[in-house]
């Protein structure tokens, strides 16, 4: 069984939606994957902090 991201929905819309409508909370990151049970997609958000495409979360501890 293949269930998707419960914010899969949401990282469509921002990579569609120009970014004044995001930044006025259009189609927001959500709060944190771990609340729902999901696992993070982590990138690289500034070359030393990994930032999850989902939810706000950031940690220095996992590298993209």
């Amino acid at each position: 069984m293949n269930k998707k991201h419960p914010f899969e929905k949401r990282l469509w819309w921002r990579t569609r939606l120009p970014w004044f409508l995001i930044n006025l909370g259009i189609a927001g990151k959500g709060k944190d994957c771990e609340l729902l049970n999901a696992a993070h997609k982590w990138y690289n958000a500034d070359g030393i902090n990994s930032g999850c495409y989902y939810c706000k979360k950031t940690t220095q501890q996992i590298k993209w």
